[in-house]
């Protein structure tokens, strides 16, 4: 069991953390016992807005870019991690490991 405070740090929304669910595989043989097998991917895809081609003709340094990008809506590699979670995809240990917090 992942913790209401584990959810919201690692950022999940405030208003989704108590109906979140934490889907955990048994595991097998055929996984080696993780519950889960093969890769799946989690991708971040930035179109090239025009504030963020100005900033980067302006030289902005990569955390700003970040903050105008999420200010957009563009999904976060966390976000995205966090989508796989909910949808039973991958653990929550997995996220933690894969991804950095969208600070």
């Amino acid at each position: 069991e992942v913790s209401k405070q584990a959810l919201l740090d690692a950022g999940v929304p405030p208003d989704e953390v108590d109906d979140f669910v934490c889907y955990r595989g048994k595991g097998c043989s055929n996984c080696n016992d993780s519950g889960y097998k093969g890769r799946v991917g989690i991708y971040q895809v930035m179109p090239m807005f025009d504030e963020i081609r100005e900033m980067v003709l302006a030289g902005a340094n990569t955390a700003e870019i970040k903050r105008e990008s999420m200010r957009l809506g563009v999904r976060t590699m966390r976000q995205s991690a966090l989508r796989k979670l909910k949808e039973g995809v991958t653990s929550f240990e997995e996220v933690i490991r894969c991804t950095v917090a969208d600070d």
